[in-house]
């Protein structure tokens, strides 16, 4: 083998190793702790919601997750990201508004002093609205009520589906960005669980023009179906688009059911 031969093999070699250990690199960021999970101050159940099970289906050699350290992701050219998003499981079943409400407060510094009940308690009550397949009342939280939270905390105010929807406007790619890119976590209601209530906290639009490929990142209080029961959850920003709504669960007085979401942003002191 002649000197060049062996110089051009080297180099291959070289380069392809540091190929592996970069891919490699980019797994072995993934994080099984639960340094990005805010403390439970108090447990609605012991038997129920995702907190019940935590970490019991976590499984780091998944061969079907991917699991990137959401927790520490920056922001990049196509990603914009809320760095340090902590997360929190839900302690019953039907909390998951009062859950997602809590990871904002503490993205803003505000969640001293509250807990899931607390938060629950400043919801109106839903006197003679009917939720199908809640015929004893329905025990989750409307988009009127998520105002309610905010409103009882206080120091707050907020965008909402309720305003787009007088414009006939609805949540955009380019608005997911701009909330996201001024700090401001996005809660949305969706019928991912036949109903739930999340946090977009990252956007990625891969590089490209087309919507086709990008990608949400989400603070989710129930994060048990991916292997990695740290809080976080992706999904395609399209596919989530076609399933934006709770298809007419919720009456127009409460907010209605389509696109619901809410921007909650501290007031200026």
């Amino acid at each position: 083998m002649t000197m060049n031969k062996l110089k051009k093999r080297l180099c291959a070699l070289l380069c392809a190793t540091m190929l592996i250990g970069t891919a490699g690199a980019a797994y072995a960021t993934s994080d099984f702790t639960n340094d990005m999970k805010m403390s439970v101050p108090s447990r609605l159940t012991t038997q129920e919601g995702a907190a019940s099970i935590e970490r019991e289906y976590d499984h780091p050699d998944s061969p079907y997750f991917a699991h990137p350290d959401f927790y520490h992701m920056k922001s990049t050219a196509s990603r914009t990201m809320l760095t340090g998003y902590q997360t929190f499981q839900q302690t019953s079943e039907w909390s998951c508004g009062p859950a997602a409400a809590l990871t904002v407060l503490q993205w803003y510094g505000r969640a001293d002093g509250w807990d899931e009940q607390k938060l629950a308690d400043l919801r109106h009550p839903l006197k003679n609205v009917t939720v199908p397949g809640f015929p004893n009342g329905y025990p989750g939280t409307t988009l009127r009520q998520m105002k309610d939270i905010f409103d009882g905390v206080g120091g707050f105010h907020y965008i909402s589906s309720s305003d787009y929807q007088k414009e006939g406007k609805t949540l955009s790619a380019s608005d997911v960005r701009k909330f996201l890119k001024e700090g401001h976590p996005i809660l949305i209601c969706w019928i991912d669980w036949s109903g739930h209530w999340q946090a977009i906290i990252g956007y990625d639009d891969m590089g490209t023009a087309n919507e086709a490929d990008d990608v949400i990142i989400v603070a989710d209080p129930y994060d048990t179906t991916d292997h990695n029961q740290d809080g976080y959850g992706i999904y395609s920003w399209q596919r989530f688009q076609s399933m934006f709504s709770m298809y007419n669960q919720f009456p127009e007085s409460e907010g209605g059911s389509n696109q619901l979401f809410l921007v909650p942003i501290p007031d200026k002191k």
